[in-house]
């Protein structure tokens, strides 16, 4: 069997650098030259240092002069092109009949911390926060409802977070894994929705957002502007467990509904804008999202939460508020609630080109609207 080292290293998915006694570079495998873009009879010769122009290499080489490699470990190295790369690195002697091997071998990071930076910012973006006596207790009912698969009715003003509510219910629940489908139910035409969320067989086949959630959870957000019959479908598939999609028949599907409403459902039941039954039957799980106004303790921290999380975001050194400009923001009795203050808290994080945010860098209505006396920090 005739197959040289290099055939083999260009045959692994890690990059590798193979240097001589003296850390001058002999070759590079092919997955060290895609990720640094040299070709290998290029640097065939020159230091380690000056190819991987690796962290690592300037502040501690893990090749010691006893010649035996130190622990390998995280860190970065810089591409021709300039790119720092984030990589883990790893030393490895070999000792062979013509003497010793050193190699490097460089696994890239860049896939990981480009997926690690998404899940952080989704858990931001989708985290329903806060410290009040009103969300700890909201906070607390996620694990017990999430238990459970009868439908879920979540009431609360626009803003307050029903729909990051609802899916922090749903990726605590056993159907995690399994889709999470939200559809506001804004007005539309009634063949239209009916097709939307039940699905049609012709002219060909369309599933609608009960069979994309099969297995998981359907959100419907603004439930009390759905017509009464198809609020009087969704109480048969409460009941009987199936749908029927237009043009075709019955169907089974194994999904667990939540619905919101901005308005009081008890209202909207007696005004004839929501089925009492559908209402009864989904008030079982009632969870009831109280107004920003109503928990101003949240307000400071919310502040400072997405202050550091756009901060972080957008690669800004902001650290806090003058006197002035949180006195603006506890006056503001946030009419959209914690959707408001977090788009308040991007633009002002956009705007503010370092160290404190000032009045100046809030939105103009803010500036424009009377002062009140706030409450400070």
């Amino acid at each position: 069997m005739n197959v040289s080292l290099l055939d083999i290293l260009d045959a692994l998915p890690v990059g590798c650098v193979v240097l001589d006694p003296h850390r001058r570079v002999r070759t590079l495998n092919a997955a060290m030259e895609s990720l640094l873009g040299y070709a290998r009879d290029e640097v065939a010769g020159l230091p380690c240092r000056h190819v991987l122009r690796s962290r690592r290499c300037i502040q501690n080489c893990p090749h010691t002069s006893d010649g035996a490699p130190s622990p390998g470990g995280r860190t970065d190295c810089l591409s021709r092109h300039r790119r720092i790369i984030p990589i883990n690195l790893t030393p490895v002697r070999l000792t062979t009949d013509q003497g010793a091997v050193y190699l490097d071998i460089v696994e890239d990071l860049s896939p990981i911390h480009s997926l690690e930076a998404r899940l952080n910012q989704t858990a931001t973006e989708d985290s329903l926060v806060g410290r009040s006596p009103a969300m700890e207790r909201i906070l607390r009912l996620v694990p017990m409802v999430a238990g459970h698969s009868a439908p879920i009715l979540i009431a609360g003003e626009t803003g307050t977070g029903k729909g990051r509510l609802a899916h922090a219910i749903h990726k605590a629940s056993a159907r995690a894994r399994q889709p999470f489908i939200r559809f506001s139910c804004g007005p539309m035409a009634e063949e239209i929705l009916e097709a939307e969320l039940f699905g049609k067989t012709a002219p060909a086949p369309q599933p609608g957002r009960f069979q994309q959630a099969q297995g998981g959870t359907l959100y419907l957000a603004e439930i009390e502007s759905l017509p009464p019959s198809i609020q009087a479908r969704l109480l048969r598939f409460l009941d009987e467990g199936t749908i029927q999609p237009q043009g075709g028949h019955p169907m089974r599907v194994d999904v667990r509904l939540m619905a919101s409403t901005m308005t009081d459902p008890a209202t909207l039941a007696a005004a004839g804008r929501l089925c009492e039954n559908l209402f009864h039957r989904l008030a079982a799980l009632r969870l009831d999202l109280p107004p920003l106004r109503e928990r101003p303790e949240d307000v400071a921290f919310l502040l400072h939460y997405f202050r550091e999380h756009f901060a972080q975001r957008l690669k800004k050194n902001i650290s806090g508020f003058t006197p002035k400009a949180l006195s603006m923001l506890h006056a503001h009795p946030f009419p959209g609630n914690v959707r408001e203050l977090k788009n308040i808290m991007e633009f002002a994080v956009l705007v503010c080109p370092e160290g404190d945010v000032r009045p100046e860098h809030l939105p103009g209505y803010l500036l424009r609207q009377p002062q009140r006396r706030g409450r400070k920090e």
